[in-house]
């Protein structure tokens, strides 16, 4: 083993665009071999004093973690190792959050990256507070049915047939994750399947997985962004019957109101999304 010494008056903390950064410098002396100095990351010396490893935070600032170090030979020895840490914030302030490690910073496999964006649409409907379903089961296989269940009921808003626009609420998210190894064959099975549990705080049956974006920003890390899209309408549309010969949606008995409207669900298959990845 050998001695481990922190210049103390190398302790700094500073910002830069906005966003916080620290360092620490230490010597390790009477070691040789720099993969023996390599093996002390997170390791105390001969003497007590312990080197940082990744993820670590700077002393009394938990929310600056360590990210990135640099080993070299002291100049004009060949057993003194100089090895500098660069601290980085990882939350809204230096010490805003608990006092644990982090076992995965950006660039490295195992880390995940959650971004969404929550908004609103229009959607032509020709019924209010319908009560859609989680799925029709006759619908396995075959998005649109000869012939759909029933009515959906609810309060008639369209025009003799012409649908008024509403607002839908969707929230598109997007999960990216640090993979050894990308699971190609599992991505593509699971395009424009539903969650068939509640998921992310969304119900079952309203988020659609859209798929995957990966590329390789490693030797062996590849990234891989998977999109996601919630439906406040578990992603059915709305559908009236259409008669011959002009194929104009069929009214009620008074012609004020499309009658009857179907729901149709163009994604009718359910899995647990838990099984995409190990990291949701």
């Amino acid at each position: 083993m050998a001695d481990v010494i922190e210049f103390l008056e190398s302790r700094s903390i500073q910002t830069a665009g906005g966003r916080g950064a620290g360092r620490r410098v230490f010597h390790v002396i009477g070691e040789t071999n720099v993969a023996n100095v390599w093996n002390m990351l997170g390791t105390a010396g001969d003497n007590g004093v312990r080197l940082p490893r990744k993820g670590e935070p700077f002393p009394d600032l938990p929310g600056l973690r360590a990210r990135d170090f640099s080993i070299s030979l002291a100049s004009g020895h060949n057993d003194v190792w100089l090895i500098e840490w660069d601290y980085e914030v990882i939350s809204r302030g230096f010490p805003n959050v608990p006092d644990t490690t982090i076992e995965a910073l950006p660039a490295e496999v195992g880390y995940v990256e959650v971004s969404s964006e929550i908004r609103a649409e229009f959607a032509n409907v020709y019924r209010y507070d319908g009560s859609p379903p989680l799925n029709y089961p006759e619908f396995a296989g075959t998005p649109y049915p000869d012939t759909p269940p029933a009515d959906i009921s609810g309060q008639p808003v369209d025009r003799a047939g012409v649908p008024v626009s509403t607002q839908r609420n969707k929230q598109e998210l997007v999960i990216t994750e640090n993979v050894s190894i990308p699971q190609w064959s599992t991505y593509r099975s699971f395009r424009f399947y539903r969650n068939a549990s509640p998921w992310y705080g969304a119900p079952a049956g309203t988020v659609l997985y859209r798929g995957a974006s990966v590329r390789r920003i490693g030797v062996n890390v590849w990234q891989v962004s998977h999109s996601f899209m919630e439906d406040s309408e578990f992603h059915l549309e709305q559908l009236p019957e259409y008669r011959a010969p002009d194929l104009t949606p069929a009214l009620n008995e008074d012609g004020t109101h499309a009658y009857p409207v179907y729901w149709i669900q163009p994604f009718p298959n359910l899995a647990e999304f838990g099984s995409i990845s190990g990291n949701f």
